[in-house]
């Protein structure tokens, strides 16, 4: 699993604290706010009873939400099963050491900020250094017997040798255009078929291939 981003959202949409850790794949943390607060309230109106938001995929993305007192939290991955303790775990130590002043909070957001380093700590942002290694070698004659819409990905890949989703969309882009959704999930099945590695630095996925 991939967490893309952490989000704490009040009750009336407000964004609290966001931390990304693939700040160019996810939505603005304002926009995102509004967004859970609208389709919690659609759940609640299509039902009888309170109704829960709990998932939504959205443009491939899975986005976790759980309630908390009076904020929600939201994480972001690639995969739909949900992190359940990573998500309880989040939510009961925000509560922990916010409950409190969220009674008569002043809208100062900075006091939020020193839990970004536990969102860092909860997630395990130690992922740097690991390395998962691709199990077979890129070549141009590999390259052409993968389906067409793989081959711009990893001619790029091939080329630039390593990079992000971003610096992998940049290469692309020289020859045809192709947005970093697509590329991310042509990444994922490159990946799934054995041909390139990813290793995790600074919170970034670094993505390579062994020629």
């Amino acid at each position: 699993m991939i967490v893309y981003a952490v989000y704490v959202i009040s009750e009336d949409g407000r964004t609290l604290l966001s931390e990304n850790f693939q700040s160019k794949e996810v939505p603005d943390a304002v926009l995102l706010g509004g967004l859970f607060t609208a389709l919690q309230q659609m759940a609640s109106a299509m039902t009888s009873q309170e109704q829960e938001l709990e998932s939504v995929i959205i443009e491939g993305l899975s986005y976790h939400i759980r309630s908390f007192g009076m904020i929600r939290i939201v994480l972001v991955t690639d995969v739909p099963r949900s992190p359940e303790e990573t998500i309880q775990t989040l939510g009961l130590r925000f509560m922990k050491e916010y409950g409190e002043i969220l009674v008569d909070w002043d809208s100062n957001l900075n006091i939020f900020n020193p839990f970004r380093n536990v969102i860092r700590e909860i997630i395990g942002e130690d992922k740097s250094g690991i390395i998962i290694n691709p199990i077979k070698k890129l070549n141009t004659g590999e390259i052409f017997n993968l389906p067409h819409l793989l081959q711009p990905t990893a001619l790029a890949l091939l080329s630039i040798g390593e990079g992000t989703v971003q610096e992998i969309t940049e290469e692309i882009n020289r020859n045809a255009p192709l947005d970093s959704l697509e590329v991310r999930k042509t990444l994922r099945k490159l990946q799934e078929l054995g041909y390139i590695g990813i290793k995790y630095l600074e919170g970034n996925n670094i993505y390579f291939c062994t020629i």
